[in-house]
């Protein structure tokens, strides 16, 4: 697994944009819906490449990941740094191996006051956060810092989502492992290991056995809530 024309693979965020990149601009103009195109490009009528089915597609993008940045595979955790006994930390120590092996999918939610008496808020994936500070991408969470408590987790732009309270300004994001989907004023994250649903909210009765909620309060974070999703293996 992992030809070197595979490799393209990694300029694709999710399925949806590596299936809009076999379509042409005729496509959108003579078929009038998606799920015509995307099922036309499964059957290589747009390409004469090999056409990846979606498991397979992950598959081969989390193989090549792993290939060119060896880095992410690391006996140590940022964990064995944590000082003092805030509740927040210590579940977050107590979920990183689980995350890092993939047992366990963990989104934390975190509402922070700022110096100018405005909050910012947002959702962060905690294994892919991890495994940036890993590999030392640029504008990496230092997770090291933060369980030493020399500096506090807070929610950006570039997470699943984030909200400013002052502005206005809204963004969501997919990650490596989910992708965010926002359906009216209720928002979910789609597990791309298990196709799993993740709600946020405890009114979603149809999905609410895919995630466990764990509400925490702590002296450092006010309250933080934890959706610990446990991945299941595919079939």
């Amino acid at each position: 697994m992992g030809t070197r024309s595979d490799f393209n693979l990694l300029k694709f965020r999710t399925y949806s944009d590596y299936l809009k990149s076999f379509t042409k601009v005729d496509d959108y103009r003579y078929l009038s819906s998606m799920n015509v195109i995307r099922s036309l490009v499964k059957l290589g009528y747009s390409t004469n490449a090999t056409v990846y089915e979606e498991e397979e597609f992950y598959k081969i993008k989390k193989h090549l990941y792993d290939l060119i940045n060896p880095k992410a595979v690391t006996s140590k955790l940022f964990s064995q740094y944590l000082v003092g006994n805030d509740p927040a930390l210590v579940a977050l120590a107590k979920r990183e191996q689980p995350n890092v092996q993939k047992k366990l999918s963990t989104i934390i939610f975190l509402q922070i006051r700022q110096k100018n008496g405005f909050d910012i808020s947002g959702y962060i994936d905690y294994a892919d956060s991890l495994r940036n500070c890993a590999i030392h991408a640029f504008g990496a969470t230092n997770w090291k810092a933060i369980f030493e408590g020399r500096i506090l987790l807070r929610p950006n732009r570039t997470h699943l989502s984030f909200y400013d309270w002052h502005t206005g300004t809204v963004s969501f994001n997919n990650s490596d492992n989910y992708e965010t989907m926002a359906y009216g004023t209720t928002l979910m994250f789609k597990h791309y290991g298990d196709h799993k649903i993740i709600p946020v909210t405890i009114l979603d009765s149809v999905h609410k056995d895919n995630v466990r909620r764990t509400l925490i309060e702590s002296p450092l974070y006010d309250s933080v809530v934890l959706y610990d999703h446990i991945v299941r293996k595919a079939s």
